[in-house]
């Protein structure tokens, strides 16, 4: 069964669901936001806070994106050096092979 918990937003209250056991994780998150929420406020001229709620949901998803993409390539290059490891090993491998 979900939890009700509180949070706050840009000086508003919410009451919101939370699963058992991820209410650290929830607060964290609004936390999060509201962060980016109150650094959208102070740096743009806007006031309405639907408006600041989308930057500030457009700035979270280019940032996720944007880490998304430097994941990859982490990835992608952490199997390149797996990959001329094994081939590396295979050769020394061979190497030691009697008859050789």
């Amino acid at each position: 069964m979900h939890k009700s918990m509180d949070i706050r937003l840009m000086d508003r209250n919410y009451k919101v669901n939370c699963p058992p056991g991820q209410e650290i994780a929830l607060q964290q998150a609004a936390d999060r936001l509201n962060t980016k929420l109150e650094t959208i406020r102070g740096m743009t001229k806007l006031s309405n806070p639907e408006q600041i709620a989308v930057m500030a949901a457009l700035n979270l998803c280019h940032e996720f994106a944007q880490q998304e993409k430097q994941q990859q390539q982490r990835i992608a290059d952490l199997e390149e050096k797996l990959q001329l490891l094994q081939a590396t090993l295979e050769q020394a491998m061979a190497d030691q092979r009697p008859g050789r």
